[in-house]
């Protein structure tokens, strides 16, 4: 059974693992509807590849496969990809596999 899970690196302020799922999703950025891929995530955060016109500090709005949307905050950007945190915990079990339930 592989381990999905990613690591934490030393200094690093996460305390949830997190989890590779690598699914399609959307995510709400200021009223426009995106297209985006969910890389990984845990109850408390989420990084989506998306090339979505957002800023640090903005409040998205990620629709999650079989649990719908949730307000997210964006902490980091790239080019290509989003890091975000929600404001409370999220179930994220419906989206990982049987095993990593």
């Amino acid at each position: 059974m592989a381990d999905d899970r990613m690591n934490l690196r030393p200094g690093e302020r996460r305390q949830d693992p997190r989890f590779v799922v690598n699914l399609p999703a959307h995510v709400t950025i200021r009223g426009e509807r995106v297209l985006c891929k969910l890389i990984d995530i845990s109850e408390h955060g989420a990084l989506v590849e998306t090339e979505g016109p957002v800023h640090v500090g903005d409040k998205v709005s990620l629709d999650l496969p079989n649990i719908g949307p949730t307000i997210a905050t964006v902490l980091r950007i790239t080019p290509s990809h989003m890091a975000m945190i929600f404001p409370g915990a999220v179930v994220i079990s419906s989206l990982l596999p049987k095993e990593e339930r």
